[in-house]
């Protein structure tokens, strides 16, 4: 009588773990009938029972039903959760049963299924991208690059993924995340994906994070990644010019302007650099740069501000002087510099009509020349901008 007991209890034993694994097959043919509801409700009473929680293929299956809930818009975190059951159930196929039998029994079938998954994640990912919420598109591309990281598919893809980590730079970058915006931006550069927009990016990733000398580093890199990259180049030229680097910065124009010697922008920027160190240089590079762009405003704007204050130097040269004739010659000269200054400053209005500090200078040049006319002339435009 004892036995038959026993016998009896394990009967009701074995029933009920298979009545629980059976809650897991009827729930993936639910899903497959498209009954999600009902799915749902078989798989989450499986995921629960203590003889089918530890079980594999309810974690599998589980994923599937949140994938389907999430891609019919009845769980908005379906997709994330579904990544946590594959993830449940890699680590319970690992240990195998409670005797550490079986193991791997479903690495198979956990790799098929994560193959049709990739898919929906990267679906995911620009779902995100579409509506805006782009650290759910941040969460989702970092998951399709944690599945491609998987042992099981390391074989089969041993590179890395370049479009997804660029799409997860993209996502971190928009939500302001910089931290992963700046892991993944200096990725996609090493693995020369994203051109020269990714090393720009992450420019701008150290733009808000002051992070100067980060963006050195970066600019520097890029180059040599994308050493025909105007735009990479002129970041660096500038990054050097307002940080004091005049060497640096020497050597990098001298580069572009070898490579391009048709753009202004590199002339005007070698005069800018020439303005601390010679001024006659300073002149020549302003004047290469109108050569090839005549209407190039800073660059007119900036000599005749040169000669302007030179001749404001030799008037100060000339006040020094001890007598008269020294002091005319003197003054001659200062003269010989403002009448230079004139037509720059001239073709600079006339770029820029409402350039307030052009028409201030040129209004001191005329009344220095007595140039009435044109003094009351300037005066006039002057008044105007003011109403």
């Amino acid at each position: 009588m004892k036995r038959l007991a026993l016998f009896a209890i394990l009967i009701i034993a074995v029933s009920t773990a298979f009545a629980q694994k059976g809650k897991v097959s009827a729930a993936n043919g639910y899903r497959e009938t498209n009954d999600l509801e009902a799915a749902q409700k078989a798989i989450d009473t499986a995921l629960k029972h203590e003889k089918s929680m530890n079980w594999p293929k309810t974690y599998i299956v589980a994923a599937k039903v949140y994938t389907d809930l999430y891609k019919n818009g009845q769980d908005a975190e379906g997709i994330n959760k579904a990544v946590e059951f594959y993830k449940k159930a890699i680590e319970l196929d690992k240990k195998g049963d409670a005797k550490g039998k079986g193991i791997g029994k479903y690495e198979k079938e956990i790799k098929l299924a994560l193959t049709f998954f990739k898919p929906d994640l990267q679906n995911a990912g620009i779902e995100g991208f579409n509506t805006e919420d782009f650290n759910a598109a941040l969460v989702a591309f970092e998951n399709v690059l944690l599945i491609n990281n998987l042992e099981m598919f390391k074989a089969e893809e041993p590179d890395v993924d370049t479009a997804i980590v660029y799409n997860c730079a993209l996502a971190a970058y928009n939500a302001k995340n910089w931290e992963k915006a700046e892991q993944y931006f200096k990725q996609s550069i090493d693995l020369k994906y994203g051109g020269g927009d990714a090393v720009l990016l992450l420019k701008q990733v150290y733009d808000t994070s002051g992070d100067s000398l980060k963006m050195g580093e970066a600019l520097q890199h890029g180059f040599t990644q994308y050493p025909n990259d105007e735009r990479i180049l002129t970041n660096l030229i500038q990054f050097y010019l307002d940080s004091k680097q005049n060497d640096a910065a020497l050597e990098y124009l001298n580069t572009a302007i070898a490579n391009d010697p048709e753009n202004p922008s590199f002339y005007y920027a070698r005069g800018v650099l020439y303005e601390n160190i010679e001024k006659d240089k300073a002149i020549e590079n302003y004047e290469k740069c109108l050569e090839i762009d005549d209407k190039f405003f800073n660059s007119l704007y900036n000599i005749g501000v040169i000669y302007f204050n030179k001749g404001v130097e030799q008037q100060n040269v000339a006040n020094d002087k001890p007598n008269v004739k020294e002091f005319e010659a003197a003054m001659k000269v200062a003269h010989e510099y403002w009448e230079k200054a004139i037509p720059f400053m001239e073709r600079a209005h006339a770029v820029q009509p409402k350039e307030v500090a052009v028409l201030e200078t040129l209004k001191g040049l005329y009344y220095r020349f007595e140039r009435m006319d044109k003094y009351n002339e300037v005066k006039a435009k002057i008044d105007a901008l003011g109403n």
